[in-house]
């Protein structure tokens, strides 16, 4: 037996202007059994252009061993012909990334004037008489509908679908329901065809139901072992088939259950199936608990199994439970959840409240953290505070309570309890120091990532550990804190009210058995900010001829967003815009900062605040214009002479205010003599007055009197006393008598006569009685209107023996300004003029 071999030839006209012949597009062989020459054989081929837009002709010939028979005669197809332009193919689907070709039939006498495809001109090929070809490569799937391709005219065209065959991969078959089989797989990327062109699905041969979804169902007998099953994917593009090999038995997925139900008051849930089948399954179920966004899985087992008892809830808190289920023997996969069922568990009494205070001033305020969901176990009712043998209540929200009588002995002992329905939480306890805690010096801490990575030194102390509060620096407000355990010196601070570019400060306290202990203190920012304050106040001054005192204000430290490591001094030259010099300055703290070696020009300089960050904080420039050191002495002179002037004036003005104390300390007045007449004793039926002297027995008496003066002195020695009378008698005699009789007598009294007394021109001036040990004096001044005086100074209140005198002088005084006029005599031998 041999093979016969059939030769096919398939022509395509092809004309032109000058001649027409055929051409030969496609040959091809096909082998036909000697057994099957009684059929009909069909060949088929695609031509790549289209049919209707020239004439193809097809011949064939056959071929048995070395024999060839002759070509039958051509069979053909003629093109189409119309009187208006006219595209073909018609309505074609095209697979994406492929080459097509459209031809664009003219009528009789028409002129091709373009062609276009989705808008787009192309380039034509001209085939024969009124027919033209284009070449489309399909780059990118048609949109939902089609894409347009016309010839002169919109109205003249066709639409081609460009889209992708069948992509469909990993069939996969299960039962559901133990009677069924249930196919699906993943449709792969999608063909971009219409619903007419979709791909068509079946299973073993049998059209699947469903067109919309990856998924075929067909009744069949799970308990036939392995099989196998085919699923064939076929659109206008192609055909794909997918195979997939199981024991149902082994692959069974169970439904969902249904009427879930759960309870709060022990915590189980129920529910049923809906296939009466499972009854009899030995079964692993999943339940789902999801609270405020925990997922918590929990795994039962059993046949048939339709409830189970949750344990571990935390009280007065809602859940939501779905279960699912699966074989737990020859486990395939889990079945479907159920849709999900609420319940709330019972409450239970609360959580013991973690406490701290913060200590201001004479206030203690006690704090405590609100309790979460987990830890309240129910609704708080109200919190308990106890302190000595007082108590009080506090209602939610509020979590914190102010004692402002703190004992002056031992410190508070003070409890907070939290109270719901089901009872009272275990009391916390804090103590409050005796004494306010004693400041501690702070170091400077940088946080990261937003917080703070804090450490510290054992504290002896701390038996149940540590406590770190914290605050804003220069804000008031509540303390936040966090408890360490015992054992453990660092922590990691971490809070939702950190800023950046805030100053913290945060304190350290050793937990011990009674009263909290500050241990240390950190002060620092989480993240350092460039500063946004301005530095204030700044000036220059000159100070000589090349220096310049600088002075600022530094930034407030409530204003500052970061540490101040120091300060920069920018100073210009403004007749040399270019010139630009910096001077540094090293410390944290505003001042003064001479800079020295400075020419004279006009400056201006600026301030700036040194951090880790950078700088800022800048501060108002300030200009200065340096003058000579010889400019200097005008304003010096003028400052001197208006502070000497100050100085006199002020002098000046205290002087006149106190005249009469400087009058008294550097130029006292002298007294006028005075003559007191209570000195005086009437002589009775003489018509006199006589002054008494004590009697002494002097050793000399210089009388002078003026020689001018109309009365006498007389001496009268009467009863033992010694007088002085003024007479009109001379003076040198006056003087010789009393000077013999003062020799004789102990005692005496000077005596005048009241004409005498009476006369405006009689004065007696004085009287000098001197000895080395005795001296005394007489002032007396006798004039109209005026008293008589007398003021003795006695040393002694012995008189010794007078001596004799030989000679007597008299010294005339000048007249002071009351008309007194001192004379004194001195003799040549007395000790007077000694």
């Amino acid at each position: 037996m041999g093979v016969t071999s059939c030769w096919f030839s398939c022509y395509g006209l092809h004309c032109s202007s000058q001649a027409s012949k055929n051409k030969m597009v496609k040959m091809e062989a096909v082998d036909v059994r000697p057994t099957l020459t009684s059929r009909k054989y069909h060949w088929s081929w695609t031509s790549a252009l289209p049919l209707e837009c020239t004439s193809h002709s097809v011949r064939l010939r056959s071929r048995y061993q070395n024999y060839t028979s002759q070509w039958s005669p051509l069979q053909s197809i003629t093109g189409s012909a119309s009187s208006h332009p006219q595209v073909f193919p018609r309505s074609s689907v095209v697979q994406v990334d492929s080459n097509f070709t459209f031809c664009c039939i003219l009528g009789p006498g028409q002129r091709l004037e373009y062609m276009k495809y989705n808008n787009i001109l192309m380039n034509t090929t001209h085939i024969i008489d009124q027919s033209y070809a284009m070449v489309v490569h399909m780059q990118s799937p048609s949109p939902p509908s089609c894409i347009n391709v016309y010839c002169n005219s919109p109205l003249y065209g066709t639409c081609v679908y460009v889209g992708y065959p069948p992509g469909d991969r990993n069939l996969v078959c299960e039962t559901r329901d133990l009677e069924s089989v249930e196919c699906h797989w993943d449709t792969g990327r999608p063909t971009n065809l219409t619903k007419q062109r979709m791909t068509r699905y079946h299973l073993n041969g049998r059209a699947c139901p469903n067109r919309t979804v990856s998924n075929c169902y067909q009744t069949v007998r799970v308990d036939q072992g392995e099989r196998n099953w085919t699923l064939t994917a076929r659109n206008p593009l192609g055909t794909l088939e997918l195979r997939d090999t199981a024991d149902l038995k082994k692959r069974v997925r169970l439904l969902a259950p249904m009427e879930v139900v759960a309870s709060g008051v022990n915590a189980s849930v129920q529910w049923q199936w809906e296939r009466p089948q499972y009854h009899i399954l030995l079964m692993v179920c999943q339940v789902q608990l999801n609270h405020s966004g925990h997922i918590d899985m929990r795994n039962y087992s059993g046949i048939g199994l339709r409830s189970v008892v949750l344990h571990g809830l935390a009280p007065a808190q809602t859940y939501t439970v779905q279960v699912c289920c699966g074989l737990k023997q020859h486990f395939w996969k889990w079945g479907d959840w159920s849709e999900g069922s609420t319940f709330k568990t019972e409450e239970d009494i609360p959580e013991a409240l973690d406490v701290w205070m913060q200590i201001e001033g004479n206030q203690t305020i006690i704090l405590w953290k609100p309790l979460t969901v987990n830890q309240s176990h129910g609704q708080i009712k109200d919190y308990e505070v106890t302190w000595g043998r007082q108590e009080t209540i506090v209602h939610p929200p509020q979590n914190d309570f102010l004692i402002s009588d703190r004992s002056t002995g031992e410190g508070h002992r003070v409890t907070v309890t939290a109270k719901n329905s089901a009872g009272s939480s275990l009391p916390s306890i804090i103590i409050i120091p005796r004494l306010p805690h004693r400041s501690k010096s702070s170091m400077k801490i940088v946080g990261s990532d937003g917080g703070f990575n804090l450490s510290w030194s054992a504290s002896p102390n701390a038996s149940c550990g540590y406590v770190v509060d914290w605050c804003p620096t220069h804000t008031k407000c509540r303390v936040e804190w966090v408890k360490v355990p015992a054992g453990i010196t660092r922590a990691r601070i971490h809070s939702a009210s950190f800023e950046e570019g805030v100053r913290y400060t945060l304190s350290i306290f050793a937990c011990t058995p009674g009263a909290p202990e500050l241990w240390e203190r950190r002060e620092g920012y989480v993240k350092e900010c460039l500063p946004k304050g301005q530095i204030q106040r700044l000036a220059a001054e000159q100070h000589g001829s090349d220096t310049v005192l600088i002075s600022w204000t530094g930034i407030p430290p409530e204003n500052q967003t970061a540490f101040i490591h120091g300060y920069i001094i920018y100073y210009f030259d403004t007749s040399h815009p270019s010139s630009m010099r910096i001077f540094n300055v090293t410390t944290d703290e505003p001042g003064a900062k001479n800079l020295t070696g400075i020419p004279v020009s006009s400056y201006r300089f600026i301030v700036k605040a040194l951090t880790s960050v950078g700088e800022g904080g800048d501060s108002s420039p300030v200009f200065l214009q340096m003058n000579p050191q010889t400019d200097q002495l005008i304003p010096v002179i003028i400052i001197s002479l208006g502070s000497a002037a100050c100085l006199l004036t002020l002098v000046t003005i205290l002087c006149y205010r106190n005249w009469k104390c400087v009058k008294e300390n550097l130029h006292p007045e002298i007294p006028k003599p005075v003559w007191k007449e209570e000195w005086l004793t009437p002589l009775q039926g003489t018509g006199r007055q006589i002054l008494y002297v004590d009697p002494c027995q002097p050793s000399e008496i210089d009388i002078v009197c003026n020689r001018e003066q109309s009365g006498e002195a007389v001496l009268d020695n009467n009863a033992g006393k010694g007088a002085l009378t003024n007479t009109n008698s001379d003076v040198p005699a006056l003087h010789g008598y009393y000077n013999q009789l003062l020799s004789k007598t102990t005692s005496g009294h000077f005596t005048f006569s009241p004409h005498t007394m009476g006369s405006p021109s009689s004065q007696l001036s004085g009287t000098v009685i001197q000895n080395p040990s005795y001296n005394l004096e007489v002032q007396a001044s006798l004039d109209m209107g005026q008293s008589v005086g007398y003021e003795p100074d006695m040393n002694s209140f012995s008189c010794p023996n007078p001596e004799p005198h030989n000679a007597m002088s008299y010294v005339p005084v000048e007249t002071d300004s009351w008309g007194y006029k001192f004379q004194y005599h001195i003799e040549d031998s007395s000790p007077l003029q000694e």
